[in-house]
């Protein structure tokens, strides 16, 4: 990787770093549609799910006290079901197909965001298991998992920082699981240059 594609890199995940810190989600929406101009779709959805994995360890031992652990694991517990069929879909597809497809993703999720869509809850616990679902498919298949359950606490109208913590708590266990997930799966050995994270990891410190 050039110069410049470094330090691009650098910059993108320090926003990425930075807006996700403050919002409790959003990493890869900020992220991804950058990476692909400087490295391939399924190393680019590798490389943000890894460095996910630090950014929610901090994260999530600063908020370790204001989260629902109820909501946490039910929707942790959907995610892993929506992951194995996401994870398939990052190996199988070919990289072409993959760039549409996370594209897809990436201007529906902005559009939804944008509009706030409200729909009526009448049952929270399926709710929250079905956004699990989807925020894991989408977490393993494209690393843009947040966009589902965002709209659905925005629709559960929790407190902020409810919402928040619960947030970060769930991105950093599913993200956890996605990673093992498609290690099985064959995607990560070999997919990231490793000395790329040494160059990002104190960026994404100091942006937290």
């Amino acid at each position: 990787m050039d110069c410049t594609a470094i330090i691009l890199t650098i910059g993108i995940i320090f926003a990425a770093s930075f807006f996700s810190t403050v919002s409790g989600f959003g990493f890869a929406l900020v992220a991804m549609p950058v990476l692909t101009l400087v490295m391939s779709v399924k190393a680019a959805v590798i490389f943000v799910l890894l460095l996910n994995l630090v950014l929610r360890a901090i994260t999530m031992y600063r908020v370790r006290d204001g989260f629902d652990k109820e909501t946490v694991i039910l929707t942790t517990l959907g995610s892993v079901i929506g992951m194995v069929p996401g994870s398939w879909v990052l190996k199988g597809l070919p990289a072409a197909q993959l760039e549409v497809f996370l594209g897809a993703v990436l201007v529906v999720a902005t559009v939804l965001l944008s509009l706030q869509c409200t729909l009526p809850i009448r049952n929270k616990t399926c709710g929250r298991f079905g956004a699990g679902i989807l925020s894991g498919f989408f977490g393993a298949s494209t690393s843009v998992s947040g966009p589902p359950l965002v709209l659905y606490f925005l629709n559960e109208k929790l407190p902020k920082d409810v919402m928040r913590a619960n947030m970060i708590w769930f991105f950093g266990l599913s993200g956890f699981l996605t990673v093992l997930v498609n290690y099985f799966y064959g995607n990560v050995s070999g997919t990231v240059d490793c000395s790329l994270l040494l160059y990002t990891i104190p960026v994404m410190l100091l942006a937290i």
